[in-house]
């Protein structure tokens, strides 16, 4: 079976979802979001959700793969069996995002 993951980027009320059906362990997910929080860091003067987002699967999307590592939930918020749930949110207090595992 597959070790699928979900990814919840957040900012307040408003959140995308993001899935991966397969390989979704920590060490994998987190270098990947550290990779794109890293990137847009101070690019915005707030949390520009969507800009990250955008960012995220612009930089993990590979033109040669018919199923891609990462794709956005549309009309739903999880699929109900992953094996890890991650977070991304924003910090006002800090005016910067961050990250970690939910389960």
């Amino acid at each position: 079976m597959s070790t699928r993951a979900n990814i919840k980027f957040q900012d307040g009320d408003e959140f995308i979802h993001i899935d991966r059906s397969h390989d979704g362990f920590p060490e994998n997910i987190l270098a990947d979001i550290k990779e794109a929080v890293d990137l847009c860091k101070g690019r915005w003067s707030g949390a520009e959700l969507g800009q990250l987002v955008s960012a995220f699967l612009g930089l993990h999307f590979d033109k040669n793969r018919r199923i891609q590592h990462y794709e956005p939930c549309i009309g739903y918020e999880t699929a109900g069996d992953e094996s890890y749930c991650y977070y991304v949110r924003w910090n006002s207090q800090k005016r910067e995002y961050e990250y970690g595992v939910l389960s």
